[in-house]
């Protein structure tokens, strides 16, 4: 379910959408052959209760939603200015970590672009206010969240940045399925991510930092 902040919250450049309606988009393309798989279906009764399993997939599915492009984006431009954003009390999935300590909740849109390993934007948080990094959970964050374009998105592609770019640990690693030819297949951070790896993404400063350290330990 949405958040309560006002929607949507970049309307000149992303939109909200359930992966059930990107996945209808996709199955439309292929409507021809769909329709002579169901037909093979009705059929087999193996099929069948694999068509079953399907639909209980698609129904999990309608409860995600993904940011995607509302409209066609240049290569390396400013997507969107988050100036919502406020301090959380602790690392979580939905939070973006800013500095060496500090994360944010991004409280708009911006939380629904989900990871990639090749990925299509880029979170920048050097453009957020030093200085107000460091206040209460809940306080407001000076500046401003940038997110830019890595190359050309056409308009309905989901918006996806690489995690490990801002997060150092994180607080719920997962096995990635995003499709890459050099999909990285687990994802945990950059603290666990070789530097050879790492060094074929664009970083946030305090990611540079702390695998400087790291590579000096």
């Amino acid at each position: 379910m949405q958040r309560a902040w006002p929607q949507p919250s970049h309307p000149a450049a992303v939109r909200v959408v359930s992966s059930r309606l990107l996945a209808s988009i996709d199955q439309h393309e292929d409507a021809d052959a769909d329709a002579d798989a169901d037909a093979d279906a009705d059929a087999d009764a193996d099929t069948d209760s694999s068509a079953d399993d399907e639909r209980e997939k698609q129904k999990a599915a309608s409860f995600c939603l993904t940011a995607v492009a509302a409209r066609d984006i240049p290569a390396a431009s400013l997507v969107a200015r988050n100036t919502s954003t406020t301090l959380a009390a602790v690392k979580a999935y939905s939070t973006v970590q800013v500095s060496r300590n500090a994360h944010i909740e991004l409280n708009s849109d911006l939380l629904y672009c989900n990871h990639s390993c090749d990925p299509n934007v880029r979170f920048v948080t050097s453009t957020l206010a030093a200085d107000s990094l460091a206040g209460p959970p809940g306080a407001p964050v000076a500046g401003a969240l940038e997110v830019w374009s890595t190359r050309a998105i056409p308009a309905g592609e989901e918006l996806r940045f690489f995690y490990p770019s801002t997060e150092w640990e994180m607080s719920q690693p997962f096995r990635c399925s995003c499709g890459a030819s050099q999909c990285l297949g687990w994802v945990d951070g950059a603290k666990k991510t070789a530097a050879e790896v790492l060094q074929r993404y664009w970083l946030s400063d305090h990611i540079r930092a702390l695998l400087g350290e790291r590579e000096r330990n």
